[in-house]
C-alpha cells in the first residue's frame, strides 16, 4: 500500500512538472469550454439580413415587408430594382433574396395568383434554414390572411372564414429541445470531444514519457510490480483529477444556463464509461510508441475526425458502411449517441446501457492490448539485461 502511495504521489510530481500535459488537461477543457459557450451562447440565429426587391411599391408589398421585419429571426433591406444584385449579396451575404414582382397587390386583387420569388442562399446551410423558415411563416401569415379577408367581402362571417380559407389544418409540435435551442444541441456534444481528447492525449504521455527519459524500468517497474499495477498508476491519478475537471466543466452549464435535468446515476455511468475507454486507449498508443511527440501525433489523427464521424451532427445512416466501423471503433461514438438520449430525451441507466457497454467493450480491448504490449516491453528488457 505504501508503494502504491509513493508512485501515486510520484505520478502527480510528475504531472505537475510537465507543462504539456498541465495545459492539455487542465487549460483545454475550461479554455475551449468557456470558448465554445461564448460562441453557441444566444442558442438561436436571429436578425439575418436579407434582402428585399420591392418592385411593385404598393400598399401590399410595404404589408408583407412590415411582418418580415416585425419577424425577429430576419431583417430586411429593401431595393426597389435589381441593380448589381450579386454584388450585394456578396457583400452583405444576405442568405435570401425576396421578390416582390410587378403589380403584385392588383394581381392579387384580380386573382391573377402573383409569385413571390424566394431565393435561398445556402452558402452557408444553417442561416439558409433560418431565414426560410421564417420567410415561410411570413409568407404563409400573408396568404392566409389575404384569402380570410376575400371570404369576408365574400358575405362570410369571420369565424366561417377564418377556417375555410384551407382544407385542413396542420399543427407542428416540437419535442426533445421543443425551443430547438442550438447551444443545448451542440455545446454538451463538443464537451464531450474535449473531454475525450485530454484524456487521451495526456495518457497518450504517460507511458511514453517514461520510456523516453529512460526511468521505466529504473524507477517505476521495480516498485510498480506488475503490468496491471503500472497501468492503474498511469490512469488513476488522471481520473483522480477528472472529478475536478468534471465539476467546473458541470458548472459551465450553470454558466450558460444549460438545463441540466437529468438522471444522475445514469450520467455518472456514461461519463465514466467515456473516461475509462479513451483513457486506455491513451495508454495504448502510449505504449505502442514510445516517443511522446508520435504518440500524440498518431492519436490527433484519430480524435481529429471523431466528432465528424460520430453521428452526432451527420447521421452515421447516411455514412458509408466502413467509415460507420471506423466510428464505431472510437469511444466518443458511443458517448455522443448516449449523450443526446441523456440530455435531451431524459434517459435513464438502461436506456444508455447499449452505449455503456460499448464503451466498456472498447476499454477492455484497448487494456488488454496495452497489457500485451507492456508484458512484452518488460520481457525484451529482461532478456537485453540477461
Amino acid at each position: 500500500m505504501k508503494n502504491w502511495i509513493s508512485l501515486l504521489k510520484r505520478e502527480f510530481r510528475l504531472f505537475s512538472s510537465n507543462s504539456v500535459i498541465m495545459a492539455i488537461f487542465i487549460g483545454a477543457p475550461l479554455a475551449y469550454g468557456l470558448l465554445f459557450g461564448a460562441v453557441y451562447k444566444k442558442g438561436k440565429v436571429d436578425n439575418l439580413p436579407i434582402l428585399v426587391i420591392d418592385l411593385d411599391n404598393t400598399p401590399m408589398s410595404h404589408n408583407l415587408i412590415d411582418m418580415l421585419d416585425d419577424n425577429e429571426v430576419v431583417v430586411p433591406n429593401v431595393v426597389h430594382n435589381q441593380n448589381n444584385i450579386r454584388q450585394l449579396v456578396i457583400d452583405t451575404e444576405y442568405s435570401t433574396i425576396l421578390t416582390i414582382p410587378e403589380r403584385f397587390e392588383a394581381d392579387i386583387i384580380q386573382k391573377r395568383h402573383p409569385e413571390v420569388q424566394v431565393e435561398v442562399n445556402t452558402a452557408n446551410i444553417l442561416t439558409a434554414n433560418y431565414a426560410s423558415k421564417a420567410i415561410q411563416v411570413v409568407l404563409g401569415t400573408l396568404n392566409a390572411g389575404i384569402e380570410i379577408e376575400g371570404l369576408k367581402k365574400q358575405g362570410v362571417p369571420a369565424i366561417t372564414a377564418s377556417t375555410q380559407y384551407e382544407s385542413f389544418g396542420v399543427s407542428y409540435v416540437k419535442f426533445f429541445n421543443a425551443s430547438a435551442n442550438y447551444m443545448e444541441f451542440l455545446w454538451p456534444g463538443m464537451i464531450g470531444v474535449i473531454v475525450q481528447q485530454v484524456f487521451m492525449l495526456a495518457l497518450a504521455l504517460s507511458f511514453a514519457r517514461e520510456f523516453e527519459e529512460h526511468t521505466f524500468f529504473t524507477e517505476f517497474m521495480p516498485k510498480a510490480k506488475n503490468v496491471v499495477n503500472a497501468m492503474f498508476l498511469k490512469t488513476i491519478p488522471f481520473w483522480i483529477m477528472g472529478i475536478v475537471i468534471l465539476a467546473l466543466i458541470r458548472g459551465m452549464f450553470t454558466l450558460f444556463r444549460i438545463p441540466f435535468d437529468i438522471n444522475p446515476v445514469a450520467a455518472v455511468a456514461l461519463i465514466t464509461a467515456l473516461v475509462v475507454s479513451v483513457s486506455f486507449l491513451g495508454v495504448l498508443f502510449s505504449v505502442a510508441i514510445p516517443s511522446q511527440l508520435k504518440a500524440t501525433e498518431v492519436l490527433m489523427v484519430i480524435a481529429t475526425p471523431s466528432f465528424v464521424v460520430s453521428g452526432f451532427t451527420w447521421p452515421l445512416s447516411q455514412m458509408p458502411e466502413y467509415v460507420v466501423a471506423f466510428a464505431n471503433t472510437i469511444p466518443l461514438t458511443h458517448f455522443l449517441e448516449g449523450l443526446r438520449k441523456l440530455m435531451l430525451y431524459h434517459a435513464n441507466l438502461s436506456d444508455l446501457m447499449p452505449q455503456i457497454k460499448a464503451m466498456m467493450i472498447l476499454a477492455a480491448i484497448f487494456a488488454g492490448l496495452s497489457f500485451i504490449l507492456l508484458k512484452l516491453k518488460i520481457n525484451r528488457h529482461k532478456e537485453k539485461v540477461a
